[in-house]
């Protein structure tokens, strides 16, 4: 879902004499805000990037907002800082750069590398290879004030049109940090993985060494949640469980006890953030991902999890956790001391810093 401009106030759609005298115009309780995240979609992203930093900022005194659309009292408050998530569609582009025009501050938010989107997903690719909705991109952050990003690796990219870049890893909510996955009591040993359909090229690079290893480790199944990989893959045990509604209802249906994390090395890939292995992490799930940036900037090798550098790998590092349940738990609780600097709490600072810097 992409950025939508309210054409006008909504209470121009509604005829005066249809109103009644029960009528109420729905923004007039919006309250004064201080920051509005006009967000990209109602998904992941927009979870991460908007919902949950406006959560943040909320703790930290802030009057803050978010939605999908920009709705007329934050576009006429020249007081509201707009954070705009990937804003490059037209019409949110024209009112991005009026915005910019009127000395608004705004702070344009990318957690991808959107010039370097691979062919193998086809719908991003299709759209972000589209020179005009490049160009929208770029401009849109040449007029922000800021720009905030998930990972180095990305910000280096950003910086070419904008020097004033701020780095902010994706948070996790710090409930999370306590909140315990229930165990079965049969021996099962859950490998699971949980993301979008977007990711068929990492399991096409290394599903069949999962798969291999789940065929001669009958006490495994393998549970994906939002896109069956397991199907795909032929998993001789597997689990699925469809997307959820919301990102905090996604964590609750985690029961891993081993995560597996497969990222093909590519340019896009390098720039994406290491979210799924900080979600492990905040659970006390241990994880085997590939030894790709931005995982080998997370993952503590042989401490939190194990990086996988060669095919083979991922068949050794799988069946040490599965066969070492001391070792598991021990990595478990040192992946969820790294998390507690990933926390909400911990990372809101960074969001204010954005705002004033």
């Amino acid at each position: 879902m992409t950025q939508t401009v309210e054409p006008a106030h909504p209470a121009y759609a509604i005829p005066a004499a249809l109103r009644g005298p029960d009528w109420r115009d729905p923004y007039e309780h919006i309250p004064a805000l201080d920051v509005f995240a006009w967000a990209a979609d109602r998904n992941g992203c927009g979870w991460y990037r908007a919902q949950l930093p406006m959560q943040g900022l909320a703790a930290l005194g802030y009057a803050t907002h978010h939605a999908t659309r920009l709705p007329q009292p934050v576009r006429h408050n020249r007081d509201v800082i707009v954070i705009g998530q990937r804003v490059c569609d037209p019409n949110p582009s024209i009112m991005w750069q009026q915005l910019a025009s009127e000395g608004r501050h705004l702070i344009y938010e990318v957690d991808d590398d959107l010039f370097t989107v691979d062919h193998r997903s086809p719908a991003a690719h299709q759209y972000y290879g589209r020179p005009e909705v490049r160009d929208n991109i770029r401009r849109n952050i040449e007029v922000s004030a800021a720009v905030t990003v998930t990972t180095e690796p990305l910000a280096d990219i950003v910086r070419q049109w904008n020097p004033n870049v701020h780095v902010i890893p994706n948070a996790v909510p710090d409930w999370l940090i306590d909140h315990q996955i229930p165990q079965p009591d049969d021996g099962t040993i859950t490998i699971g993985w949980g993301g979008s359909a977007t990711h068929g090229m990492d399991w096409d690079h290394t599903g069949q060494q999962i798969r291999r290893l789940l065929q001669r480790e009958p006490s495994t199944v393998l549970h994906c949640i939002g896109n069956d990989y397991g199907a795909v893959l032929k998993a001789p045990r597997r689990r699925f469980t469809p997307w959820q509604q919301s990102v905090e209802d996604y964590y609750r249906v985690i029961d891993y006890t081993i995560g597996v994390i497969p990222l093909l090395p590519h340019l896009f890939n390098v720039a994406k953030s290491a979210v799924k292995a900080t979600e492990a992490a905040a659970l006390g799930i241990p994880v085997v991902a590939s030894a790709v940036r931005p995982y080998e900037d997370f993952v503590q090798d042989g401490t939190t999890g194990y990086l996988v550098r060669r095919d083979h790998e991922w068949a050794a590092c799988l069946r040490a956790l599965i066969h070492e349940p001391a070792m598991r738990t021990e990595m478990g609780l040192a992946a969820r001391e790294q998390a507690r600097r990933y926390t909400l709490s911990a990372i809101a600072p960074l969001w204010e810093k954005a705002l004033t810097t």
